[in-house]
């Protein structure tokens, strides 16, 4: 087998199973033998930067000398991005060794097992992958949810939950609490939760999950997190909480959102390992790389997988806040709040609005994404069905200068990524 084929074959396995929780899943855990109970699990749950997250931890863990585990979600151009070893990415042989043992235990037509989702198999597989590394530490991020995420079957010596903002509303509810308390549902009996609270409404939720948990919980007051000031590419900021007193941190990065996922990674490692030096946090800072997080691909050109309101209020002040002329290449899922999003984008004064479609089925309507700009947004818009057409003419508008925006989805940037090899991981 190869590994087209074996993203073939997972691909074609669908996203979402018929209910039922988890004891599926569990039944294959059996079987397995249980490949969780071998790895120390910091899990992270949240609605916008959790991979972030997730990469900062990492970052850190490394540096200060542990091996890690890395399991995130999606991939921009390559399954392999998921699962990695101290960084690297698993091998395509890792990867096809996995997905055969998996195979083999699902159900044929007279199976007592049910079939397993698309996130339930890679998920068997990073454990598969990751029990066999002899790792300190497995970094592992919730797909959806977290109450019912596959990843709640791990056994985690930490919880840490991001940003909550309104997404996947059909399935997690139509409120910040009722999202809250689905995002909750990482939490375990006696393992302590680090949070950001960012005072609108979830942190009660969270907080009461937690003491019904009998979890020590971490909180990180969003109003504690100052920006201090940044120059080309670096970013100081401080945190003022039971473990930094306004004690001055850097990262490298471009987007001013970013200090809240790298404080809170910052406290988690604290309260990991409590004797951590501030060196070593601050170096493990400073080098942790994420694609597709208002990341700069090519002069003047960025790309940011913000995909809910919540994120894309946070990536208009990071481009207001750097200023100068800005166009905008905008794609997004048809099952995304796009009409906030668009208001959002909206306030902005674009230059220019090139509205495209992703590949696949998922992709909203162009025609209904061009009506909503027209409705509220100043600026020009232009109509591309399919996204290289739309990057080509925003890469190439000699009526336009300044910067270039492609915002919409973490699967434009890979789309955009694939196609023009922009790609550092492999």
């Amino acid at each position: 087998m190869t590994i087209d084929e074996l993203e073939q074959e997972i691909s074609a396995v669908p996203r979402f199973g018929t209910g039922g929780g988890l004891d599926n899943l569990r039944k294959y855990l059996d079987i397995l033998g249980h490949p969780e109970k071998n790895l120390k699990v910091i899990h992270v749950a949240g609605t916008n930067g959790k991979g972030s997250v997730c990469a900062f931890l990492e970052s850190i863990l490394r540096t200060a000398g542990y091996r890690t585990a890395l399991f995130t979600s999606p991939h921009l151009v390559h399954m392999n991005e998921r699962f990695r070893i101290n960084f690297e990415m698993c091998s395509d042989a890792e990867l096809i060794e996995a997905w055969e043992q998996v195979k083999a235990l699902l159900p044929d037509e007279n199976g007592v097992r049910k079939p397993l989702t698309y996130f339930e198999i890679l998920f068997l597989m990073s454990l598969l992958i990751f029990s066999r590394k002899d790792v300190d530490y497995c970094i592992m991020e919730t797909g959806l949810g977290g109450r019912l995420d596959a990843t709640v079957l791990t056994v985690p010596v930490l919880s840490v939950i991001t940003s909550i903002s309104l997404d996947h509303t059909a399935i997690l509810g139509d409120t910040i609490e009722a999202i809250a308390a689905e995002k909750a549902g990482i939490i375990k009996e006696g393992v302590p939760v680090v949070v950001l609270d960012e005072n609108n409404g979830a942190f009660s939720v969270i907080g009461k999950k937690a003491e019904r948990k009998n979890s020590h919980i971490y909180r990180i007051r969003s109003e504690k997190i100052t920006f201090l000031k940044k120059i080309e590419n670096k970013i100081d900021f401080s945190i003022n909480s039971s473990y930094y007193k306004d004690s001055p941190l850097c990262i490298t990065d471009t987007a001013d959102y970013q200090i809240y996922n790298a404080a809170l990674a910052a406290v988690a490692a604290r309260v990991l390992l409590p004797g951590l030096k501030h060196e070593v946090l601050q170096k493990g800072l400073l080098a942790m790389r994420w694609e597709g997080r208002m990341e700069e691909v090519l002069p003047d050109v960025y790309v940011d997988g913000a995909h809910n309101p919540g994120a894309v209020e946070q990536i208009c002040r990071t481009v207001a806040g750097k200023g100068g002329r800005w166009r905008l290449l905008f794609a997004v899922c048809g099952d995304k709040d796009y009409e906030s999003m668009i208001r959002t984008l909206s306030d902005f004064p674009w230059q220019t609005i090139y509205i495209t479609k992703m590949e696949g089925t998922r992709g909203a309507d162009t025609e209904e994404i061009l009506k909503c700009f027209r409705q509220t947004a100043d600026a020009p818009c232009y109509v591309f069905e399919e996204a290289e057409q739309a990057f080509e003419a925003a890469l190439h508008d000699k009526d336009n200068e300044g910067r270039l925006l492609c915002l919409g989805s973490l699967y434009l940037v890979g789309e955009i990524k694939r196609r023009r090899n922009i790609y550092f991981g492999k």
